[in-house]
């Protein structure tokens, strides 16, 4: 796959999150959470914002907190990934990260399609705009992918002890 991202697994494996959740949640199958997914989504990237600093003018450190940007980073992408099964999004599909040269620019549009998402076209701009913005904080997709792997790890224990 081009720039070496392959989502087969992640879309697998947050498949199997997804249902793991329902059935712990007593979440009916048919029930669509598709607005429940774009507001925790929305609310991941602000966290995100929030851990990379650009905005913060009024503080001497204005320094990305890159860990924890990383981990806000793939808990937004669990929520891209669980919209893109809603949406039947194809599992192997070629992924275009497109970025701003600008940061505050590239959280805006990304903001901005992600409010409007209700189909398939808005997820794949959202979500090119959101892989355009892990290559812009200097994100690796293998990093991406281990971040991710571990935090699903802990999304499934916790499912399994109440959280």
């Amino acid at each position: 796959m081009r720039n070496g991202l392959s989502l087969g697994d992640l879309f697998d494996m947050q498949e199997a999150l997804d249902h793991h959740i329902r059935r712990k949640q007593n979440i009916p199958m048919d029930m669509d959470l598709v607005p429940y997914l774009v507001d925790a989504l929305d609310v991941e990237i602000a966290e995100l914002q929030n851990e990379v600093r650009y905005f913060k003018f009024w503080s001497a450190d204005r320094n990305m907190r890159r860990e924890a940007a990383l981990m806000e980073y793939v808990d937004g992408l669990h929520f891209f990934l669980s919209l893109g099964l809603a949406f039947e999004i194809p599992r192997e599909f070629e992924p275009l990260p497109h970025h701003y040269d600008d940061i505050r620019k590239q959280f805006r549009a990304l903001k901005r399609h992600v409010y409007i998402m209700e189909g398939p076209m808005q997820w794949y701009i959202a979500f090119n705009l959101f892989l355009g913005l892990g290559e812009l904080l200097g994100f690796s997709w293998s990093e991406i992918e281990a971040a991710y792997n571990k935090k699903n790890e802990v999304n499934h224990e916790r499912q399994e002890v109440g959280y």
